[in-house]
Parts: structure tokens; C-alpha cells; sequence
């Protein structure tokens, strides 16, 4: 799954997504929740520039969630929990919480890759 921040650091550094997550995964499918999807357009929009999320869109299925009254963290936690998705976020408190249970996670590393913790 994909966290806003998450996104927003990966294109920031320049990092070819598709390939750092084919070597770790092999095949892939990037999982958008709704919140997510409106944070990114709202960051798009007040930041007048491109992070590509005309590539999120065309190779991520969007994940319809009944959470809708819930933080987007709270969300991602829940889902990853549920369905053992790993959380693509460099956001401290979140990892923190994905961690509390033994959830994996996706983490920018050093502004020049990927790396999964788990």
C-alpha cells in the first residue's frame, strides 16, 4: 500500500519504483486507499509541480475501504494488519504503529533506494 509521504519521498529522490520493487517482490501491484488518493491530489495542487500520479494511477488498483471516518494512518494499519499488505511510508509514527504489529514496511532509505523492513 501506498502512504502519501510515502509516494512524495520516492519521487522526490528519483527512484525507479518499478524496479527496487521487482527486486524485492518480483511482481507487484501498488494498493491506493481514498484518503490517500486525496492527500496526493492536494499536494499536487498547492505545490503546483508533478509527482507523477498519472504513474500511480495507470499501475495501482484503487482500495475502496469502509474507513472512511477514520485517519488515513489508522486505515493503512488496519489493512495491513488485515490483509498483510506492507506500508510504502517514511513517516515515523506510522512505521511505529506498523511495527507495533509486525506489520512490514516499505521505507525510503538514504534518499537513494527502497528497502523493506519487516
Amino acid at each position: 500500500m501506498v502512504d502519501s509521504c510515502g509516494w512524495i519521498a520516492v519521487i522526490e529522490a528519483g527512484i525507479n519504483i518499478d524496479l527496487s520493487l521487482l527486486e524485492i517482490f518480483g511482481k507487484y501491484e501498488f494498493i491506493v486507499i481514498n484518503s490517500v488518493w486525496r492527500e496526493l491530489n492536494k499536494f499536487q495542487e498547492s505545490n503546483n509541480r508533478s509527482i507523477l500520479l498519472e504513474i500511480l494511477e495507470e499501475r495501482s488498483i484503487n482500495f475502496e475501504n469502509n474507513y472512511s471516518q477514520k485517519h488515513t494512518d489508522d486505515v493503512l494499519l488496519s489493512l495491513s494488519r488485515e490483509f498483510g499488505w506492507p506500508v510504502l511510508t517514511v513517516d515515523k509514527k506510522l512505521k511505529n504503529k506498523l511495527f507495533e504489529y509486525n506489520c512490514k514496511v516499505i521505507q525510503v532509505v538514504g534518499g537513494k533506494k527502497i528497502e523493506l523492513i519487516s
